[in-house]
């Protein structure tokens, strides 16, 4: 019962922090308990005592200079369980302040106050101490909150929960870490010191915790067993990818718990509501942290009504947590999908409620509804990320494949003409290049077709004032149907985990990562441009298949198996970000590049697509893939039935 009383307090605390003016109540009182005491070792080394009174008019100057102080500096506003050096300065200067005014204070006690003992000599002694002594109480005040937090934080969780802790490094970043996992509510890890390869650090003290070396894995299982440890914290994903063939490997083996603590790049307001996390595959990748101009984003997005096509979709979806939290008035959120959408507005309502959010079920493959979307709300900016993507599906219905990839882009590009859209950013894909199945081909008729239509909006030839911009990626890791998840689900299931050929290898990018250079290149596009992203080094998808078997603790061919099961229909070995044909230049930004692509011509375009939409509309698969080989000639179909349209 005692126990559940303490975890629902925690829980309280963990959800509300407290209110400022009761931290300002007792910094106050702190503040007057330090001006009596000096007064009091003052007054029992005076030849006179003073009265009740004198004392009672010194606690109310004190009362009044501190809040004078303390609303100056605002060191009440800071959250007591969180405090850093930048409220230890303010504290600082809120103690300086009240010293500077005892002084004045004091002079005028003294004049006006008989026999009180004491001298002008004494003032700036008292200010001094008094000063002093407020600072060190009000310091003390602090850590005495925080430990009681920490306390209650542990005393909430039974014993058998929580788990003694190693921290990888002993540089800032792994001090940051345990402070981290000091300052968070309902941490159930317990740290139990720091380890390192470096010999240099070895017996010393860090933090109050000691450093312990390791060289090797017997080390490793010697320091684990005599500790009792249970998990792994690494500061950085780059400490995990360095780590990853060493540290990460003997964790796996011993079925030890590998953790991350957030980056600092997703903190918000609630800094230490961030959760310490397992670590995730997509840490052990070998990718940079990618940064963008995030103050030229907002500016460009400030008070635009943007409208996001595929919205509930996994780069739709991600586009729109990052649009909330830019100064944008309002959020069209336009999806076919009814659950998924649904699962949008319930994480979406509650945030950024500045930002006005509409969620709006609409197929874009239907003119009639998209113009009506458009009349209504009428977008600055549109981002267009509705589409089917999954390869051997598209490989089994062409027809549908072009209705919505080049269709339904169609509608909403005319729309965007329409109704003058500022910008249209199209979201495509690596497999546009060269294609060699159903789904690359009609992402990149998509592609020329916004071209086409760009250019002739800029040389006057058609009326509108829309400025329209592509940008292609690779494989997007943990979107809805990618391999990570399906690798996770089979190795939980004991495998096997199925692989369609240990030659192929994949670009790869996080949702996040892909989403923040989408909106860079949104805001850097004059219009009519091609944004390639660079991706990075390729990652072998077997090499991929044998980091998560280890990752989770298994061995391969022991506990689980790979199987080779041969490429799938339309899938080819190696994807490319550019035809051999293109050339690319740099923009202001390393990881994206322009492309310079062919050239089209309008009438020949529409020709084409009318063509493709008659074979479309007839339901005839091998007449629609003819019709779109006939619009992208390059497109030579791989391990497909339709190979033998291109003879």
């Amino acid at each position: 019962m005692k126990n559940e009383r303490i975890e629902k307090l925690v829980s309280y605390f963990a959800k509300h922090y407290v209110n400022r003016y009761w931290v300002l109540l007792i910094d106050t009182l702190t503040s007057v308990v330090s001006t009596v005491l000096v007064l009091g070792v003052f007054d029992y080394f005076s030849s006179n005592q003073l009265s009740a009174g004198s004392y009672l008019s010194v606690a109310g100057a004190s009362a009044l200079i501190s809040l004078i102080s303390f609303f100056t500096t605002r060191s009440y506003a800071g959250i007591v369980r969180h405090t850093t050096m930048r409220e230890m300065w303010r504290i600082s200067f809120a103690s300086i302040i009240k010293g500077v005014l005892d002084v004045a204070a004091l002079f005028v006690f003294i004049s006006y106050s008989e026999g009180t003992g004491f001298s002008s000599n004494w003032v700036l002694l008292f200010a001094v101490l008094d000063m002093i002594l407020t600072l060190f109480l009000l310091i003390m005040v602090r850590i005495l909150l925080t430990n009681i937090y920490s306390v209650l934080s542990l005393s909430a969780a039974p014993e058998y929960y929580v788990k003694n802790t190693l921290i990888f490094g002993t540089d800032d970043d792994s001090v940051y870490t345990l402070n981290f996992l000091e300052k968070t509510l309902h941490s159930s890890y317990r740290c139990a010191g720091f380890i390192t390869h470096d010999t240099h650090d070895k017996s010393k003290l860090l933090c109050g915790y000691k450093i312990y070396h390791i060289d090797n894995k017997r080390d490793f299982a010697r320091l684990v067993t005599s500790r009792m440890i249970s998990a792994i914290v690494f500061p950085s994903n780059v400490a995990a990818r360095n780590e990853q063939d060493n540290l990460v490997k003997f964790c796996s083996e011993r079925r030890i718990q590998i953790l991350v603590r957030p980056s600092l790049a997703t903190f918000d307001e609630s800094i230490f509501r961030n959760k310490i996390r397992e670590i995730k595959i997509e840490d052990l990748l070998g990718r940079d942290e990618i940064k963008i101009s995030i103050l030229e984003i907002r500016e460009f997005l400030t008070d635009k009504v943007v409208v996001v096509t595929g919205g509930a979709g996994s780069i739709g979806g991600e586009l729109c947590r990052q649009l909330v939290n830019m100064p944008i008035r309002k959020l069209i959120l336009v999806d076919f999908a009814e659950t998924p959408m649904h699962n949008m507005q319930l994480e979406l309502r509650s945030q950024a409620p500045r930002v006005e959010k509409k969620f709006v079920i609409a197929d874009v493959r239907n003119k009639d509804r998209i113009d009506a979307l458009f009349d209504k709300y009428r977008p600055n900016v549109v981002f267009h990320a509705a589409a089917y993507k999954h390869v051997p599906l598209m490989e089994s219905n062409p027809v549908e494949a072009v209705q919505a990839n080049v269709f339904g882009t169609k509608n909403v590009v005319d729309a965007s003409i329409r109704y003058n859209v500022e910008k249209f950013v199209m979201i495509s894909t690596d497999k546009a290049v060269n294609p060699t199945n159903v789904m690359g081909a009609s992402k990149r008729i998509a592609e020329i077709y916004v071209q086409t239509v760009g250019k002739e909006i800029a040389s006057g030839r058609t009326p509108g004032k829309t400025k329209f911009v592509t940008t292609r990626f690779g494989n997007v890791l943990g979107s809805n149907g990618s391999v990570i998840p399906l690798f996770k689900e089979q190795i939980a299931k004991g495998g096997p985990v199925t692989v369609t050929d240990p030659r192929i290898i994949r670009y790869f990018m996080t949702i996040s990562e892909a989403c923040s250079l989408v909106l860079e290149a949104a805001t850097m596009g004059e219009g009519n441009d091609i944004f390639v992203f660079d991706m990075g080094e390729p990652v072998k998808i077997d090499d991929l298949a044998k980091k998560m078997i280890s990752l989770a603790g298994l061995q391969l061919g022991k506990d689980i198996e790979i199987k080779y099961v041969g490429l799938r229909p339309g899938e080819k070995l190696y994807e490319e970000l550019l035809k051999d044909e293109e050339n690319t230049l740099p923009t202001v930004h390393k990881k994206i590049f322009r492309a310079k692509v062919r050239e089209y011509d309008m009438a020949e375009v529409d020709r084409e697509l009318e063509n493709l939409r008659v074979a479309a509309l007839g339901m005839k698969k091998d007449d629609t893939v003819l019709a779109m080989k006939s619009i992208v000639p390059e497109y030579k179909s791989a391990n497909s039935r339709y190979e033998r349209l291109d003879s």
